[in-house]
C-alpha cells in the first residue's frame, strides 16, 4: 500500500509503502525502473542492533542498482525500527540478552517480519522473487524458506555460526554467497567449509578487504549481484 512518493530519479522511482504484517504494519519503500521491470527482489537486511533499517550502506546501494537496472526491490524495517510497528517490548532486556549471546528469542518476530515482506512483494508482482539477504537478513529469509518458488537466493556476509541455516536444503532456487576474505564474524576458511556442505546450484563470490559492512564496496556487491541475476548482460559487456 502507497504511503508516499520519496524520489523520482531519472530511471527510478522511489515510494514509501506500508505492509500488512501478522500483528503489525510494517515501513517499506518499495523502488522500481521507470521502464519494464523484469524482476521482483526482496531485500532483508542487518540486524536492527548493528545497522539495520532501510537507509543501511549495502541494504540502499542495492535497491537503487538494482531498480536502475530493471528490478522492483522491496525492502523493509522490521517490527519497532523506524516506522514499523511493534518490536521487542523490553528493549534493553534483549539488547543485553543480544550482547552476552549473540541471540535471543525475539528475533523470530523480524523473521515473521521477512515473511510478511515476502508475500507482499508477490502480491505486486507476479514473478517469483528474488531473495537477497545480508548480515542478519540472510537467517531471516533462510528461516522464511518453503517449497515454493524463488528465482533465486543471495546471500552476503552469513554468519552460518550465530544461526541456523538447514532450511536451504528445502530450496533448489540457484545460490549467491558472497563474503570479504577478512569478515570478523567468519573466517574466509569457515565460510569455504560451510559454503562446501550446502546444496547444488550455488556460486561462491569473495571480495577483497570488505571486511562485514562493505563500506566503500557497495558498489562492488551491486555489481556481483545484478551478473548473478543478469549474466547474458555481464557476458555482452565482456
Amino acid at each position: 500500500m502507497l504511503t508516499e512518493t520519496l524520489t523520482t530519479e531519472e530511471n527510478v522511482i522511489e515510494e514509501r509503502v506500508r505492509i500488512l504484517g501478522r500483528n503489525r504494519t510494517l515501513e517499506g519503500v518499495l523502488t522500481y525502473p521507470t521502464g519494464r521491470a523484469t524482476c521482483s527482489v526482496l531485500i532483508a537486511g542487518p540486524h536492527p542492533f548493528l545497522g539495520g533499517d532501510i537507509r543501511n550502506n549495502v541494504v540502499a546501494t542495492l535497491s537503487k542498482s538494482l531498480a536502475s537496472q530493471g528490478a522492483v526491490v522491496l525492502t523493509f524495517n522490521y517490527g519497532g525500527v523506524g516506522r514499523s510497528e511493534g518490536g521487542p517490548t523490553d528493549w534493553p532486556a534483549v539488547m543485553s540478552e543480544f550482547w552476552k549471546h549473540g541471540t535471543f528469542k525475539e528475533e523470530q518476530g523480524w523473521a515473521e517480519d521477512t515473511d510478511s515482506a515476502i508475500f507482499a512483494l508477490r502480491q505486486w508482482c507476479a514473478s517469483p522473487p528474488v531473495l537477497v539477504g545480508y548480515s542478519f537478513g540472510c537467517w531471516t529469509i533462510v528461516n522464511c524458506l518453503r517449497k515454493e518458488k524463488f528465482q533465486s537466493i543471495v546471500l552476503i556476509s552469513p554468519n552460518h555460526k550465530q544461526h541456523m541455516f538447514t532450511p536451504l536444503c528445502i530450496c533448489s532456487a540457484p545460490l549467491l554467497l558472497i563474503h570479504s576474505d577478512n569478515d570478523f564474524t567468519c573466517s574466509e576458511c569457515e565460510t569455504k567449509a560451510w559454503f562446501d556442505s550446502v546444496r547444488e546450484p550455488k556460486t561462491r563470490i569473495q571480495l577483497p578487504a570488505g571486511e562485514h559492512f562493505f563500506r566503500g564496496h557497495e558498489a562492488e556487491v551491486a555489481s556481483t549481484v545484478a551478473k548473478f541475476l543478469w549474466p547474458q548482460d555481464a557476458n555482452s559487456e565482456a
